[in-house]
């Protein structure tokens, strides 16, 4: 199966939340999520965490060999845009994209934002915070 991973859930991960401890070892999933989220986990990071655990969740995630971290191609950047323009005051523009990845990945998306779910584009996994 794969998943999307958007910016909550990779939080929960590096918290240790133990919803999520063990989802990165299940073999049978293929894992994704946009460079994008990387920069939102360290915005948001250091924001209530501090400068030195940003850096420190940052480089965690770029070191996990199962999460394929992926750029914005011509592809998903126009299918993010169209997602956006659809909805454009429910969605920032990460959240379009992340959408347009799990939707071209033919993807569940696991995220903690309950607005993703109301877009009806993919199928969307919460995760109560």
């Amino acid at each position: 199966m794969k998943l999307v991973l958007d910016t909550g859930i990779l939080m929960l991960i590096l918290k240790g939340d133990p919803r999520v401890r063990d989802l990165l070892y299940e073999d049978r999933n293929k894992y994704y999520t946009l460079m994008l989220n990387l920069i939102e986990l360290y915005y948001k990071t250091e924001e209530k965490l501090g400068r030195e655990t940003a850096l420190t969740w940052f480089n965690r995630v770029l070191g996990v060999d199962d999460i394929n971290i992926v750029s914005i191609d011509k592809r998903l950047a126009l299918e993010a845009g169209r997602i956006k323009a659809r909805y454009r005051y429910l969605l920032s523009i990460v959240d379009a994209t992340i959408i347009a990845l799990a939707k071209i990945l033919k993807a569940t998306l696991l995220t903690t934002d309950n607005r993703l779910a109301e877009t009806k584009e993919v199928k969307v996994k919460i995760y109560r915070v």
